[in-house]
């Protein structure tokens, strides 16, 4: 913008986050949180045979690749969807 060096800076006692700020950011994580979970329950499912619960998971056969496997495709989601939060994000 060609006139932002014309507007008053902000008066001092005005917090750097206001609170329609704080509103937003708590939400985006707690979306975010909510969307990764089920990633992981999904993943869970696919790749441990239906299981979700750690003890019926710990009986299955080489249920260690298949964890990782599951927390693998929930961490790859988290990190795409950092990056496009970022690419969407203006300031």
């Amino acid at each position: 913008d060609s006139t932002i060096l014309e507007e008053r800076p902000r008066p001092k006692d005005e917090p750097v986050v206001l609170n329609w700020m704080w509103v937003s950011m708590v939400l985006n994580g707690a979306v975010l949180s909510l969307v990764i979970i089920i990633v992981y329950i999904i993943a869970l499912m696919y790749y441990c045979d239906g299981q979700v619960m750690q003890e019926a998971i710990m009986e299955l056969p080489d249920y260690d690749s298949k964890l990782m496997d599951a927390r693998t495709v929930a961490f790859i989601s988290l990190v795409w969807a950092e990056n496009i939060r970022a690419y969407c994000s203006r300031s």
